[in-house]
C-alpha cells in the first residue's frame, strides 16, 4: 500500500461512471499521473491515501433517464460525504445512455454543497478518434449517428447534436485557457451546462487548466480523454506519487468477451489468426447453458479443462438470444452466466489473467470472484487498464478490462503480448 507523506493534504478524486469499463479506463488516466487509483466494487471504501482517486460504477448505461439521474445524485451524495473533494462524472465519449439525466443527478446533490456549480462537459477523446466540433459530436470524422454507435444493439444513437443530445445545454468552441475561462463563465450564467468543442489533446489540456482555476464551481463532465488532463491539472505540487510496477503473466489468460460490438468480435478473430498454430481454445455456449447461473457452472464443468491449462482460454458470449426477452434484461442475464461459467474455469485452469471486454460482463464477473476492490496500475494501450483485484478472502489476480468498442484490430493482441512480457 502506497504511504503517504504526514505534510500532504488530503485531496480525493471522486469518479462516478456509467459502466465498470469506464470507471476503469478514466481511473487509469490517473494512475498514469501517478495518483493512488482505486476502483470501488462493494459498498465500503477501500483503503485510501490522503491524496487519491476512488472510482465507481454506477450501471445507469441502460437505465432510463429517472433513474440514472437518482442513483446518480444518490452516489454523488455518499462521494461527498465520503470526503471527496473533487467529483469526475465520467460518460460515454459517444453519449450512450441516459448522459443527460445523470448530469442532472449529479448537479443536483453537487450543488447541495457548491450553489453556484455547473457542469462542464466534453466528452471528446480525440486519441480515440472522438471530437467535437461545430455542436456536433463525431467519431473518426463520421457524424455520431452514421458511426457504429449509430446502430448499437442496446443504446443506438440518433443525433450527433448536442443541442439534442443535451437540451438546454450551451456549446463553446475551443480556444486557449483565457479564452475558455471567459467563455466558460459566460454561458454558466444562463445554462446549468456547458459543453466544449475539442478536436485535439491541447484543447482538453487547456479546459482543465481553466476548470482547476474554476475549483469546485465547476463539475467536469467527459470522457477518460479529459480525465488524463485533469489528473495533471489537480494533481498537487510535491505530492506522493504511486509506484508503477511491471508485470509478467506465466499462468493461464482467460478472455472473456460479453461485448455484442462488432471491434471486440473483430478483435478476438485476430489474436486467433495471429496465434501460433491458431488452435486457441475458444469456448463459446449456447443461450440455453446460461439461462441460469447454475446451468453456467455445470456447463463450465463438462469442459475438458485441466490445470494448468493452455497458455490462453477465450470465453465468448454467443450470438443467439431467447426469444420474448428484453434486449437489456437478455444481456445482463448472459453477463450473469458467463461470469458463472468464469468462476468455475478460473479455478479449473490456473488462471493467473482475466482480459474483460464488456461493462456488463466486467461487473457480473468482479462479482462472481468476490472482488472488493481492485487497484488500477497503470495503462497497457490507450483506454485498456490493467489492474490488481482483491477479493473477500485477500486472494490477489491480475484484471483488464476494455470496452467493447475501444482500439482497432490488434488491440487486443496488444494486450496480450504486454501481459506475457513480450
Amino acid at each position: 500500500m502506497h504511504s503517504i507523506s504526514g505534510g500532504e493534504q488530503p485531496l480525493r478524486i471522486a469518479i462516478l461512471a456509467d459502466d465498470m469499463t469506464g470507471a476503469g479506463d478514466t481511473a487509469v488516466q490517473f494512475a498514469e499521473r501517478r495518483w493512488p487509483s482505486y476502483l470501488q466494487r462493494a459498498d465500503e471504501l477501500p483503503p485510501l491515501p490522503a491524496v487519491s482517486a476512488l472510482a465507481r460504477s454506477l450501471n445507469t448505461r441502460a437505465l432510463p433517464g429517472r433513474a440514472a439521474a437518482s442513483l446518480t445524485e444518490a452516489a454523488t451524495k455518499a462521494m461527498l460525504e465520503a470526503g471527496t473533494s473533487r467529483l469526475y462524472l465520467k460518460v460515454d465519449s459517444t453519449m450512450r445512455g441516459s448522459v443527460a439525466a445523470q448530469l442532472e443527478g449529479a448537479l443536483r446533490a453537487w450543488r447541495e454543497l457548491h450553489p453556484r456549480s455547473f457542469v462542464v462537459l466534453c466528452p471528446a477523446y480525440p486519441a480515440m478518434g472522438r471530437t467535437i466540433d461545430r455542436g456536433r459530436l463525431w467519431v473518426n470524422g463520421v457524424a455520431l449517428e452514421d458511426s457504429p454507435a449509430g446502430t448499437d444493439p442496446v443504446t443506438p444513437m440518433r443525433s450527433s447534436l448536442f443541442s439534442e443530445l443535451v437540451p438546454g445545454s450551451a456549446v463553446v468552441p475551443e480556444g486557449t485557457a483565457a479564452w475558455l475561462l471567459q467563455a466558460v463563465r459566460a454561458a454558466a450564467r444562463k445554462h446549468d451546462i456547458v459543453v466544449v468543442e475539442a478536436s485535439s489533446e491541447a484543447t482538453l489540456d487547456a479546459l482543465s487548466e481553466v476548470i482547476a482555476q474554476l475549483g469546485p464551481e465547476a463539475l467536469p463532465a467527459g470522457s477518460a480523454g479529459l480525465a488524463l488532463a485533469l489528473a495533471k491539472a489537480w494533481r498537487p505540487r510535491g505530492g506522493s506519487a504511486a509506484e508503477n510496477p511491471g508485470i509478467k503473466v506465466d499462468g493461464t489468460i482467460l478472455i472473456l468477451r460479453t461485448s455484442a460490438n462488432e471491434v471486440s468480435r473483430r478483435q478476438v478473430c485476430r489474436v486467433i489468426e495471429a496465434w501460433p498454430g491458431g488452435d486457441l481454445p475458444r469456448l463459446a455456449p449456447e443461450a440455453s447453458d446460461l439461462s441460469s447461473e447454475k446451468s453456467a457452472r455445470d456447463w463450465a464443468g463438462r469442459l475438458r479443462i485441466a490445470a494448468p491449462g493452455p497458455r490462453i482460454l477465450i470465453l465468448e458470449v454467443p450470438a443467439e438470444r431467447i426469444d420474448g426477452e428484453p434486449l437489456v434484461a437478455a444481456s445482463q442475464r448472459i453477463a450473469r452466466g458467463m461470469a458463472s461459467a468464469v468462476e468455475a474455469i478460473a479455478a479449473r485452469a490456473g488462471v493467473e489473467a482475466l482480459v474483460l471486454i464488456g461493462g456488463d460482463g466486467v461487473d457480473a464477473t468482479l462479482a462472481a470472484l468476490g472482488v472488493k476492490y481492485l487497484r488500477v496500475m497503470r495503462r497497457v494501450v490507450e483506454g485498456v487498464p490493467v489492474c490488481e483485484a482483491f477479493g473477500a478472502s485477500g486472494q490477489r489476480m491480475i484484471v483488464v478490462t476494455k470496452a467493447g468498442g475501444f482500439g482497432d484490430e490488434d488491440t487486443l493482441l496488444a494486450v496480450l503480448d504486454w501481459l506475457q512480457g513480450h
